[in-house]
């Protein structure tokens, strides 16, 4: 018997807004399995609350469902607004216990456009996971306290307070806290552009 995983109050309803999204979007376990490459019992697990997604597995299934990670903690997200103003407690966040992360959302309702950003903690050790990670668009990273060392391909980069890094995402990449402590982050993802 599949013990429910732990639960972050954001992940709460995750199952539900993902099963929601993929019936508006009129697709199968199946289809959905098939455009994300996440495996159609790992979305049936996370859509009945037994399994919390792994960061590649959520990148992989916002790109199927031409969502951002919002889907992730946007559960009864006002409708869009032109401009937001977000407080810094009242962020909606993403606690990832498994991964030793936590994600605070930058956005609040802002009109969904091209750019998403998150302020990243990411605990001593913790990677971005065993697979490495491709998605459209770009990605900003600046580090605001501690030290990270991220993957482009073969090269790997030390980031030191107050470094950023910023590349095309399709090339494969990944990251690790490589600081003794926490390592906190803003992170700028951009969609591709199709105009």
């Amino acid at each position: 018997m599949t013990r429910p995983a732990p639960r972050s109050s954001a992940l709460v309803g995750l199952g539900e807004r993902l099963r929601d999204l993929r019936h508006a979007r009129r697709l199968s376990l199946n289809d959905l399995a098939e455009a994300s490459g996440v495996p159609p019992s790992t979305i049936s697990k996370i859509e009945n609350q037994q399994l919390n997604p792994s960061l590649v597995h959520a990148i992989n299934l916002a790109k199927a469902l031409d969502e951002n990670l919002g889907f992730l903690i946007d559960a009864g997200k006002p409708a869009d607004a032109d401009f937001s103003i977000v407080r810094s407690d009242h962020r909606a966040r993403l606690d990832l216990p498994e991964m030793s992360l936590s994600l605070e959302d930058m956005q609040g309702d802002f009109a969904r456009g091209t750019l998403e950003a998150r302020i990243g903690t990411i605990g001593s050790g913790a990677t971005s996971g065993e697979e490495l990670m491709r998605h459209d668009g770009e990605e900003l990273c600046y580090v605001l306290s501690g030290k990270l060392r991220y993957w482009i391909g073969d090269q790997a980069f030390d980031l030191n307070v107050g470094d950023s890094i910023h590349f095309k995402c399709e090339d494969a990449h990944s990251w690790e806290n490589i600081h003794d402590t926490q390592t906190k982050v803003i992170w700028v993802f951009s969609e591709k552009l199709s105009f």
